[in-house]
């Protein structure tokens, strides 16, 4: 799981619709299937955005037994990723993959505040591995073997280029885009 939180702040000649319209694209660049919710925005503004917020799938009410049966299994259940409070949220996948048993899902959240908006961005991937009877899934193993051994990176790397278009379509606007917080093991920048 990776996440990268942006500070937006915007010329006077920008619109809540603008950075919508901004936000959205930006975040169903890359991304087959996104699903859009957009809510009003808060009034009167917050001081500070909101955040988005991670709980695990075993925290949720009534998904007790299903962890304690994933865990028995070796198997760990997903984060859910939700938006609590903000104005725009996104969520799709990046399923471009998925054949070779490799996926990145993201989820985009918007908070307008007094200070500007606050834009977060949050993708997961999960790749299958070990023995697998599907030839794309061992192909895809053995072609990351060798991107690795010549440094060509993997799909994981897309969710930073899906961040980075995110951020590129809000300074599209002339808003200033700055990171406030980021996580991103994937990254080819680090």
């Amino acid at each position: 799981m990776a996440y990268v939180v942006y500070d937006v702040k915007t010329p006077t000649n920008v619109s809540y619709q603008d950075i919508v319209n901004a936000f959205v694209s930006g975040t169903k660049e890359y991304l087959s299937g996104a699903a859009v919710q957009e809510n009003p925005p808060p009034y009167p503004l917050p001081n500070q955005p909101g955040r988005f917020q991670n709980s695990q799938m075993s925290q949720m009410s009534g998904m007790g037994g299903l962890a304690s049966i994933a865990a028995m299994s070796g198997a760990v259940l997903p984060t859910i990723v939700s938006c609590p409070g903000a104005s725009v949220v996104a969520r799709g996948a990046d399923n471009s993959y998925s054949k070779y048993g490799k996926n990145a899902s993201y989820t985009f959240c918007l908070y307008p505040y007094k200070g500007g908006y606050q834009a977060d961005a949050v993708g997961s991937y999960t790749s299958q591995s070990g023995f697998s009877s599907n030839p794309n899934v061992l192909g895809a193993e053995l072609g990351g073997l060798f991107t690795k051994a010549v440094g060509l990176g993997s799909p994981s790397q897309f969710i930073e280029d899906t961040f980075g278009n995110v951020r590129k379509s809000l300074a599209s606007t002339g808003s200033k885009v700055s990171v406030v917080d980021s996580f991103d093991p994937f990254s080819t920048n680090q």
